[in-house]
């Protein structure tokens, strides 16, 4: 990739620094700054339609991946005064005024302060406290990997086909895999927390040595863990096309369904994700204009299977 300019109509007052800073250890040689900016450029009309509207957490490495990093919620007082923003008091009454990314430039802005990874709220500004978004997080723990989560994931996709309730699947960027519902934004986090906690209920109770609610890591054992806590206010996600803090620097991808089976997801990382986009375009195309799907229909779905009314 070439390396971003320093300056350009597209990120207006911004001062690009350290462009030759390695920020992900990777074959071939590292990753430098200049390539990540050419990155976000790159993917920016597929990520961004992911995040309008919704209030943004960076993760920051400002040494680069592996080294020491941070959350970053609230906007410094150095960021520039066109980037949009959303203003929130905390319960301890703190004002925070979040990144609202609109524009290649306001992500362009998030490369410059290295952040590695970007996580978009499940709700958008309009209804803060009303999630348009539910989210099925699973998560292997080891010595449990990437292909015990695929083997769960395939049974969530027949489980949300047989109850009538499309799901948008993508990859963690890690050993994990998400899966993102639309849902009227009309219920509070926890509501839709305990909507999604009974999917998790259901593949336990079908897939008992693969499947765990368990809170605990230590009593989890090397199954998946269903997060279902992550539907809770103030949780999010790494965001379709943020990449990771991890070596090659792996990106969180949205894929078909269909990709399930061959998706390995070390292939798709900031230098190959462009071309891929190129090439096929975003499988998360039609997410945002999407149909609500039916939560209330997805619970009780897994709560009549659980009683034992209906076959799965």
């Amino acid at each position: 990739m070439k390396p971003a300019p320093a300056r350009g109509p597209a990120a207006p007052g911004i001062r690009f620094t350290s462009l030759q800073k390695p920020l992900w250890p990777a074959a071939g040689g590292p990753i430098l700054k200049a390539e990540y900016l050419s990155y976000l450029r790159a993917v920016a009309p597929a990520a961004l339609p992911h995040m309008r509207g919704r209030p943004l957490v960076l993760t920051r490495y400002p040494h680069g991946a592996g080294r020491a990093s941070f959350y970053q919620k609230n906007l410094p007082p150095s960021a520039p005064p066109w980037l949009p923003r959303f203003g929130t008091v905390t319960g301890a009454g703190r004002r925070i005024q979040y990144l609202v990314p609109q524009t290649v430039a306001d992500l362009l802005w998030v490369g410059q302060q290295c952040a590695l990874e970007f996580h978009p709220w499940l709700s958008r500004v309009e209804a803060p406290g009303l999630p348009d978004r539910a989210v099925i997080d699973l998560d292997p723990m080891a010595p449990a990997g990437f292909e015990e989560a695929r083997a769960v994931a395939r049974a969530v996709g027949r489980l949300l086909c047989s109850a009538g309730v499309r799901g948008w699947l993508k990859t963690s960027g890690a050993t994990g895999l998400h899966v993102f519902i639309p849902v009227r934004p009309e219920r509070p986090y926890a509501e839709v927390s305990a909507g999604i906690r009974s999917v998790g209920q259901l593949l336990q109770r079908l897939m008992p040595d693969l499947v765990s609610l368990e809170r605990s890591r230590e009593r989890r054992g090397p199954r998946v863990y269903f997060d279902y806590p992550q539907n809770g206010s103030g949780k999010t996600l790494c965001g379709a096309y943020s990449p990771r803090p991890l070596p090659g620097a792996p990106v969180s991808l949205p894929i078909g369904w269909p990709e399930l089976d061959a998706v390995r997801p070390g292939d798709w990382t900031v230098r190959t994700v462009p071309e891929r986009l190129v090439r096929q375009g975003d499988a998360w195309a039609d997410l945002p204009g999407a149909p609500y799907q039916e939560l209330d229909v997805l619970r009780a779905f897994c709560e009549a299977t659980l009683a034992g009314r209906h076959t799965p």
